[in-house]
């Protein structure tokens, strides 16, 4: 199978259906994970990645597993690709994403957001993302058509969201979004009267945040796991990409961040699982991805 082919299969695997229309939204997405790839493996990136999706429902309030898992896997392969990366959060998820650094990126900058002083904070950090040369979203809520992050209920979670997409619009950097639901940073890219067909509640939750670049997956991290795998093919004098493909890994992580307090997003508890997927029906794409990556080498 040809590099292109087998990127396209890992985009295909990453959009699997979980019964929120990935597969739907994913359509006129296509060719973004080549795109983002593509850009990335070009040279040593400088990039950063945004995530934490806040669950203020939650028992107890989270930031939840899908997100920081696949941002700190991207975040490790710029690393090795000889690039430099740091994460972008903001306080009510800075614990799980500063436990996910710790398990598995040690030494990892962590931009942390606050709720309050947010402009001046912001202010403060737009010379030096204004000179990146990658912005990527990895399940980051985003405005809506009012201005105001929602989350797949619909609810208002602007009290516990810094508005990180304006430092995601800074400067001219290549900008990567990957989502799931249609609320994320980077889903603007996508046709709205589409959003709104498919997700429910999608015309109110949608984010008009779009990007160079669209990733769609059936959850967050397994597109950010695809991208890995694409960088994977892309670059194959680092085979150290590989590992991080391995399912064995995301477990570990997984179970770093869950003990640190995340939580499943749908479940709104602290369990070994994202978007409602106990292990074994959430690591089989994983396995698949990094079987594509084998194969396709």
């Amino acid at each position: 199978m040809r590099i292109d082919e087998t990127i396209a299969a890992l985009e295909r695997v990453a959009a699997r259906e979980v019964g929120r229309g990935s597969e739907a939204l994913a359509a006129p997405a296509a060719g973004g994970l080549s795109a983002a790839a593509r850009s990335l493996a070009a040279g040593a990136p400088d990039a950063a990645v945004f995530t934490g999706f806040f669950i203020p429902g939650a028992e107890p309030p989270a930031a939840e597993t899908d997100g920081p898992l696949g941002a700190v896997q991207i975040a490790a392969a710029l690393r090795l690709l000889g690039g430099r990366c740091r994460l972008v959060t903001d306080e009510p998820c800075a614990p799980v994403v500063e436990a996910a650094v710790a398990a598995a990126a040690p030494g990892l900058p962590v931009d942390v957001a606050p709720l309050r002083g947010y402009e001046e904070w912001a202010a403060a950090l737009l010379p030096r993302y204004g000179r990146l040369t990658h912005l990527i979203a990895c399940e980051r809520a985003g405005p809506g058509v009012d201005g105001r992050p929602r989350n797949m209920r619909g609810e208002d979670i602007g009290a516990h969201t810094a508005p990180l997409d304006r430092l995601y619009r800074a400067g001219s950097a290549f900008r990567i979004g990957i989502g799931d639901g249609g609320n994320e940073l980077g889903m603007g890219l996508l046709p709205a009267d589409l959003i709104g067909r498919v997700v429910a509640s999608g015309e109110r939750i949608r984010c008009v945040v779009g990007a160079d670049a669209l990733l769609v997956g059936g959850t967050s991290n397994w597109a950010a796991a695809a991208l890995v795998g694409a960088l994977s093919l892309l670059r194959p004098e680092v085979p150290e990409l590989r590992t991080l493909l391995k399912p064995a890994w995301s477990y570990d992580l997984l179970t770093a961040i869950v003990r640190a307090g995340a939580v499943d997003g749908v479940r709104r508890r602290p369990t070994l699982s994202v978007d409602g997927l106990d292990w074994p029906a959430y690591a089989a794409p994983l396995s698949e991805i990094a079987e594509l990556v084998r194969a396709g080498r």
